[in-house]
């Protein structure tokens, strides 16, 4: 049931705990392909298929450009696109099957082909589930909430519902992907099985947040914004210092998330001797992380989101570096998981309603209101960061001599182990100095009561 009251003469709409929790599982739904895009596909492109891990960090990178152009097109079409079922619910319907087809062909890799064939498979099925698919469902569906309810807090309870149940499709993806793969005979066939299970299970997420949710409103700026050309659109969000910043955070974090699920198959493997174990070190992750954003309401409204945030991100680096002294250290491995969820706690239950911030900034700044350009901030940061990571990842270890095989040289497992380190610490070192110029928080009730004294004018 969805709460309505009137404050100062204007319409207020809450959402239920029912809704909540519909909008969360749709997140939970993105993250299968997330996880094994960002965990685990460039570890089945190099051990599985055998592709150099040069090439695929080539190919990835290049997809990841076309991917953040395609985020600006998504918001475009957006923009000019209505339909019976709402604005942006809409596309978690149209979506969801041809997001669980694309994800299922990034592992039919055809295995007798030669390896031209090979990458050009890759390049075509990787963009149509990451570019085409993913972008065209996750887009709008990080744009939904601000249309389901139009109180501050309550946005906040929906992103923090959102986020804290976004890590269990990354904890079941990474957890128990390889287990369950090596229990099938860890071959092509069995990668195709388990992909195909997670597609079914992601479907029916999807159908109940589609069921679920509902929106209600659009501000009337936000539909003069529709209207307008997309380079005023565009010049109107490059206007905005914190929409920059946020996107800026966001390359950073997805750097830190592709760093840290590859690398981390791999240092399971080469550094520790057991594939097996990513999935404990995401699961002591993951973990924390859950029980960080659910327990973060109190949080924010003491310290602040940009504070918290900060917090987290220095966290995240005192644990890497932990980790560097010990690095072998089961128990410090698993400590540094645990710091290092509770660390990306605050980032991630508070991006969303960041995000949504911005947007009242830059209506403030501009007189224009964006509203999908500014969310394509998440996702455009999101597959820069992703693509910059690929690629970097390749080219490193390629050139320390890895292949792939069972057995590693020295020099392929020491880049292993200091990407796994120092990747997380330069990537949460981003985030902690682009924090410390964001003053958003308070400077934000003074932006809200002006706009209502124009709205009033």
């Amino acid at each position: 049931m969805t709460n309505s009251n009137q404050i100062s003469g204007r319409q207020i709409w809450k959402t239920s705990l029912m809704e909540k929790i519909a909008y969360g599982m749709g997140d939970v739904a993105c993250n299968v392909v997330f996880a094994i895009t960002s965990s685990l596909l460039v570890y089945f492109y190099t051990n599985v298929v055998g592709v150099s891990a040069a090439l695929v960090g080539t190919i990835l990178l290049a997809s990841r450009l076309f991917d953040g152009i395609s985020d600006l097109a998504m918001a475009q079409i957006m923009d000019k696109v209505n339909s019976k079922h709402g604005k942006y619910r809409s596309w978690v319907l149209w979506m969801a099957i041809p997001y669980g087809v694309s994800a299922v062909l990034l592992v039919c890799v055809p295995a007798t082909a030669t390896q031209l064939i090979q990458a050009i498979y890759i390049f075509v099925t990787y963009n149509l589930c990451t570019t085409v698919c993913y972008t065209a469902l996750n887009l709008p569906y990080s744009s939904l909430a601000p249309t389901m309810t139009n109180d501050d807090n309550d946005l906040a309870k929906l992103n923090l519902f959102r986020m804290s149940m976004s890590p269990i499709g990354n904890l079941i993806i990474t957890a128990l992907t390889l287990p369950f793969i090596n229990r099938l005979g860890g071959d092509r066939k069995a990668w195709i099985i388990v992909t195909i299970v997670y597609a079914v299970v992601a479907f029916a997420m999807l159908m109940w947040t589609f069921l679920g949710t509902k929106e209600r409103f659009r501000p009337a700026a936000a539909k003069e914004a529709e209207g307008l050309p997309l380079l005023t659109r565009l010049g109107a969000a490059f206007r905005n210092k914190y929409f920059i910043m946020l996107t800026l955070s966001m390359i950073a974090v997805a750097l830190y998330q592709n760093v840290n699920g590859t690398c981390t198959t791999y240092y399971a493997q080469y550094v520790l001797g057991n594939v097996e174990v990513m999935g404990i070190l995401q699961t002591a992750e993951k973990i924390p992380w859950i029980v960080g954003v659910i327990i973060l309401a109190p949080f924010i409204k003491k310290f602040g989101k940009r504070n918290l945030v900060l917090f987290g991100a220095l966290l995240n680096v005192v644990a890497m570096v932990l980790v560097q002294f010990a690095p072998t250290s089961y128990p410090i491995l698993i400590a540094a998981a645990i710091m290092r969820g509770f660390g990306e706690a605050p980032f991630y239950g508070c991006i969303f309603t960041m995000i949504a911030d911005a947007i009242e900034f830059g209506h403030w700044k501009t007189g224009i209101r964006v509203h999908a350009l500014l969310f394509s901030a998440f996702t455009v940061g999101q597959k820069l960061g992703g693509g910059i990571a690929a690629w970097v990842i390749g080219q490193l270890m390629t050139a320390s001599g890895f292949t792939g095989l069972e057995m590693e040289i020295p020099s392929a497992i020491a880049m292993v182990q200091n990407l796994y380190i120092w990747g997380s610490v330069v990537a949460w070192g981003a985030v902690a100095v682009i924090m410390i110029f964001y003053h958003l928080d308070k400077q934000y009730d003074g932006i809200i009561a002006d706009l209502a004294k124009r709205e009033n004018a």
